[in-house]
C-alpha cells in the first residue's frame, strides 16, 4: 500500500534529510542519527567532531556554532541542545557524552577582542565532561572545566572550574551543593 504524495510529512521529512545532508558536509566526523530542527547556523573552518544521536532543538529561536581557524570542537554520544545556542571556538570545545544544553546558552573560549593593553586575548580550552546538564541562559566562559554529573543552574555564568557531581549557579557560579549522581545513571531529557 502506498502513501499518497499530499499526506507525506514533508517538514519532518525535510528536517531529517537536513540534518542527514549538513553534517556530513559542515563536520570533520559525524556520528549516526544526528539531528536538526529549526534553524541551525553552522561555521566550521577548523575540526568539528560530533557524536551519535546528537539533537539540535533550534525552534523557535535559531542557534549558531562557529568553529574558527585551527579550532576542535567535539561533541560526545547522545547531546542534546535546545534552543537559542550560541558557541563561538576558537581554539578548544569539548562537551561529553550524554549532556543536555538549556535554551539561550553562550559558550566561548576567546573574549575576541583585548580587555586592556596586557591582554593578549587568546581561546581557552572549554571542557564539559560527560552526563552535565547546563541550565537555560547559561554563559560558559574561557578557560572553564564543568566535571561530571554537574548542573549548572539557570542564568549563570561560570568564570572558574566547577567540581563534579555538584550544583553550581550564581554570577559568577559558585557552588551550591553536592548532588546524588551515580556513575551508572545518566540524566535524559524530554
Amino acid at each position: 500500500m502506498s502513501i499518497p504524495y499530499r499526506q507525506i510529512p514533508i517538514g519532518k521529512l525535510f528536517a531529517v534529510l537536513k540534518g542527514a545532508v549538513v553534517f556530513p558536509v559542515k563536520a570533520s566526523s559525524a556520528g549516526r542519527l544526528c539531528r536538526i530542527q529549526g534553524k541551525l547556523s553552522l561555521r566550521n573552518k577548523g575540526k568539528l567532531v560530533i557524536g551519535r544521536n546528537v539533537a539540535f532543538h533550534a525552534k523557535p529561536f535559531p542557534s549558531s556554532v562557529t568553529v574558527g581557524k585551527q579550532a576542535k570542537l567535539t561533541i560526545g554520544d547522545n547531546v542534546f541542545f535546545n534552543y537559542g545556542l550560541d558557541i563561538g571556538c576558537t581554539k578548544s570545545i569539548t562537551i561529553g557524552s550524554n549532556t543536555i544544553i538549556g535554551p539561550m546558552v553562550n559558550m566561548i573560549d576567546t573574549n575576541f577582542h583585548p580587555v586592556d593593553v596586557h591582554d593578549e586575548s587568546r581561546g581557552k580550552a572549554i571542557v564539559i565532561a560527560d552526563n552535565v546538564w547546563i541550565g537555560r541562559g547559561a554563559v560558559i566562559l574561557p578557560g572553564v572545566t564543568i566535571g561530571k554529573g554537574s548542573v549548572v543552574a539557570a542564568g549563570s555564568t561560570v568564570t572558574r572550574d566547577i567540581p563534579p557531581g555538584v550544583l553550581a549557579g550564581g554570577t559568577p557560579a559558585k557552588v551550591i551543593r553536592e548532588i546524588d549522581v551515580p556513575d551508572d545513571w545518566i540524566r535524559r531529557y524530554n
